[in-house]
């Protein structure tokens, strides 16, 4: 009895590993088929380019909104430090002291040939003693220009970097472009919409500047019947009405847009 109820236990192991032995590979293989099924290589190509896209559009960006370094001979009034020195160190009656102004000078218009700023503001790197001044305040009334906002399309044919001086090249889109143009692949070239025109800052909305329609939240203010409303534009809050508007925030009638439908 011993020995038949260890044969039959033997039989049944040596059949389940049998089993498992030679399905193994099948299932393996099956689910090879299914990965391969689904890794489509023209649509992991498209995701690369539209990477390659994206990261060189941000890498112009920062290089148009980061401005060149000015001189520190320039911000720093050298020829009036120079010609405060009353003394010659090689006792030629002031040549020397010349020299060092001409050759600061011959330096500045060599490695800065452009305006403050990098080339974006006005004033030029030479011995200025209101330089610093001019600097700072036109890096201080610099304002938001939304046009630096490119879309893929736009940067695939538009460099921003002008300033001190052009690029010429906006790098090798044509590739990217050509992928993302074929059919069939998922998204269109470039399906980017910052909604510039509804979330705009009050003062670049146009020529007369205009508030969005707000967004209801759908809660009553209070528990009464006013609407709660969110105004899409940085500068722009409701008036409070039933069906409010949006108008200039501190009005309730300047710059206004319909109210709540």
């Amino acid at each position: 009895m011993v020995s038949s109820g260890f044969c039959r236990k033997f039989v049944a192991f040596s059949t389940l590993f049998a089993c498992i032995l030679f399905a193994a590979p099948q299932t393996a293989s099956a689910a090879n088929a299914v990965i391969d099924g689904a890794c489509d290589a023209a649509f992991m190509d498209k995701l690369r380019q539209r990477a390659w896209m994206e990261a060189q559009r941000e890498i112009m960006t920062n290089q148009q909104m980061i401005w060149k370094p000015d001189s520190v001979l320039a911000l720093g009034c050298y020829s009036q430090w120079i010609n405060a020195m009353t003394i010659s160190f090689s006792d030629d009656g002031g040549s020397g002291l010349n020299s060092t102004t001409n050759q600061a000078s011959n330096y500045l218009s060599a490695a800065f040939p452009h305006s403050l700023g990098g080339g974006n503001a006005s004033g030029s790197n030479s011995s200025n003693c209101a330089n610093i001044n001019n600097l700072w305040k036109a890096a201080q009334c610099k304002n938001l220009n939304l046009s630096q906002f490119l879309t893929l399309k736009d940067a695939s044919g538009t460099d921003p970097r002008v300033a001190p001086n052009s690029c010429g090249s906006t790098g090798s889109w044509g590739t990217p472009v050509s992928t993302m143009g074929t059919t069939g692949l998922g998204a269109p070239f470039d399906s980017m919409n910052l909604f510039t025109s509804v979330v705009a800052p009050l003062s670049e909305t146009g020529s007369t500047p205009k508030c969005s329609v707000g967004i209801p939240t759908g809660v009553l203010i209070g528990g009464g019947t006013n609407r709660e409303a969110v105004c899409p534009n940085p500068g722009c809050s409701p008036d409070g009405a039933a069906n409010p508007k949006c108008c200039k925030s501190g009005s309730t009638s300047a710059n206004c847009s319909a109210a709540l439908p």
